[in-house]
C-alpha cells in the first residue's frame, strides 16, 4: 500500500511534523520513478509513502534541508508561466474580488474567464513573488531527492478549455520542462483536481501516469491516470486525520450538524 501526500506551500514546522510521524512509523519515502516502477509490476506491498508538490511556489525551497534530514524523495509538478511571472492566477484574482469569490470565477467559461482575469491583472499591481524563480527550478532540478513534472503552462480550469487549448497545456507544460530540466517529464498532477474522461484521455497521449486530488491510498490495482493523494495543508493534527481517512468523516458529521442547525 502506498500513502500519498501532497501539499501546496505548507509552513516547515507542520511539514516536518509530518514526515517526522511517518519516519517514526518507518515508512519508506519513494521516488515517483520507484512508484512508477512498483505499479508497472503491481507491486505496493510494504510501508510505502510518496509525497508531491503542486504549483511551484517558492516557499517550497525552505523544505529542501527537512527532505534531506529524513532523506525524503519529493515531486515538484510544476505550472510553467506562473515560475516565469512569479505569480498565480488566483493571486490576482483574492486581491481584486477576495478568496471567497474564488469559486464562482473558477465555474466562469473559458472566454469570460480569461476576459476577467485580464481586466484585473492591469487593476492589481505589486504582487510580492510566492513563486520559484527559473533560476531556483533549474537548481533543484539537480537535486537526487526531487523530481520535476508537469501542472500544465497556467494552472487552468481543464474541464474548462476546448481541446485545442487542453492538449496545448498538456503538451507544451511537458516540452518546456524538459527543456528546463534536461530530464524525462512523465507524471501529470490535474490542476484543481478538475477532470472528466476528455481531460484523462487527453493526458494519456502525453504522460505515463498522472494524479488526481481523490483522497485514498494507492494500490497495486489503481488507475494510472486518476492516481489518489490526500491534500495536506501543514495543520499536523488535521493533517493526520485527513492521512488516515478519519478527516472525511468528522467533517460529515459537522455537516450534517449545521444542516440540523438551520433547518
Amino acid at each position: 500500500m502506498i500513502r500519498p501526500l501532497y501539499f501546496h506551500n505548507p509552513n516547515q514546522e507542520g511539514f516536518e511534523a509530518i514526515i517526522k510521524h511517518l519516519h517514526s512509523k518507518n515508512y519508506k519515502f519513494i521516488s515517483i520513478e520507484e512508484l512508477y516502477s512498483r505499479l508497472e509490476k503491481n507491486d505496493t506491498k510494504g510501508k510505502l509513502a510518496y509525497i508531491s508538490f503542486d504549483d511551484g511556489w517558492q516557499g517550497n525551497l525552505k523544505l529542501i534541508p527537512i527532505i534531506e534530514k529524513y532523506n525524503v524523495h519529493i515531486t515538484i509538478f510544476i505550472a510553467v508561466n506562473p515560475i516565469m511571472s512569479g505569480n498565480f492566477w488566483w493571486e490576482f484574482v483574492a486581491k481584486k474580488v477576495g478568496y471567497t469569490q474564488m469559486q464562482n470565477f473558477k465555474n466562469l467559461p473559458h472566454d469570460e474567464f480569461e476576459s476577467q482575469l485580464k481586466k484585473i491583472k492591469t487593476e492589481v499591481a505589486d504582487l510580492q513573488r510566492s513563486t520559484m524563480t527559473i533560476d531556483e527550478l533549474e537548481t533543484i532540478t539537480k537535486h537526487p531527492l526531487i523530481s520535476i513534472q508537469s501542472h500544465t503552462i497556467n494552472h487552468p480550469i481543464l474541464t474548462k478549455l476546448p481541446d485545442d487549448l487542453l492538449n496545448f497545456e498538456l503538451s507544451e507544460s511537458q516540452k518546456q520542462l524538459e527543456k528546463i530540466t534536461g530530464k524525462s517529464i512523465f507524471a501529470f498532477s490535474y490542476p484543481n483536481g478538475s477532470i472528466s474522461h476528455r481531460e484523462i484521455n487527453a493526458a494519456k497521449k502525453y504522460y505515463k501516469i498522472a494524479f488526481s486530488t481523490k483522497p485514498n491510498n494507492i494500490s497495486a490495482s489503481a488507475d494510472l491516470y486518476t492516481l489518489p493523494r490526500y491534500a495536506l495543508t501543514g495543520d499536523y493534527m488535521r493533517d493526520l486525520l485527513k492521512m488516515y481517512g478519519i478527516w472525511k468523516y468528522i467533517k460529515g458529521c459537522c455537516e450534517k450538524i449545521t444542516r440540523t442547525f438551520k433547518a
